[in-house]
């Protein structure tokens, strides 16, 4: 997302001065926040639930003394920091559809990333960010609804440039055939933040540098995505807006 995209395409040109600097603070301090999650190691299956206690998705019981994340635990972590997310991780790991689960035709897990991202954001306005705008139906399913290409700079151009000030999108990477078993997988999840200088800081968890995050304004940090989601197969990014209220 190069340097093109502009700061805070929703701001009318007369926007006033309070208006636009309670924008950049709203934005600025999402960005603290989301930073405050840097560095944490990865770990599989893992997240910190609704009580603060580092757990993992499938086993809630278990807890751990030391901090750690994989991609869906950062999702779901930096959601409760950043709305009025009051979700378990049960709720959020719901199977929007009852197409998954033990002996699935598509696989176990296949849109857990996808069912992730809705869940997160039922209560709240949002849309799809495609090279043209989408309404969220709700009837959408993981297997139809994938995005674009993630090697499509020109879409990514075109998506993002309808991103607003207030806007927090969540995103589903996924790739067919990617593992034995599975005909199409919603395998990685991540968070992009704006900040108030025109940044588009994407937060991931990723398994060998554990939480991250890349300015895909400057080309230099989307050419570091691109290269990272290289690869055979038709992979795909689902982009989903989120306006949040007022003050968060």
């Amino acid at each position: 997302m190069k340097r093109i995209f502009l700061v805070f395409l929703c701001l009318a040109a007369g926007s006033s001065p309070a208006l636009r600097a309670d924008t950049a603070a709203a934005a600025a301090d999402r960005t603290s926040l989301a930073d405050r999650l840097l560095g944490i190691p990865y770990r599989p299956d893992g997240v910190r639930d609704e009580s603060g206690r580092y757990s993992l998705f499938a086993h809630p019981e278990q807890t751990f003394d030391t901090p750690g994340l994989n991609c869906s635990g950062l999702d779901y972590t930096l959601w409760r920091m950043l709305s009025p997310l009051t979700l378990s991780t049960r709720q959020a790991a719901r199977d929007r559809l009852g197409d998954s689960g033990p002996g699935a035709p598509l696989g176990q897990d296949w849109d857990f990333g996808f069912n992730l991202i809705l869940n997160l954001s039922d209560s709240l306005p949002r849309r799809w960010l495609l090279p043209e705008s989408g309404t969220v139906t709700g009837r959408e399913n993981g297997l139809a609804t994938r995005g674009f290409p993630v090697a499509d700079l020109a879409a990514w151009k075109r998506a993002l440039e309808q991103m607003g000030p207030d806007d927090v999108l969540l995103a589903s990477f996924s790739q067919a055939g990617r593992r034995k078993g599975y005909t199409l997988q919603h395998y990685h999840v991540a968070v992009v933040l704006p900040d108030s200088s025109g940044g588009r800081w994407l937060y991931q968890a990723l398994p060998r540098s554990g939480v991250t995050k890349t300015n895909l304004a400057d080309p230099a940090g989307m050419r570091r995505l691109l290269a990272a989601f290289a690869g055979e197969g038709d992979r795909r990014v689902l982009l989903l807006a989120v306006t949040l209220p007022p003050g968060r």
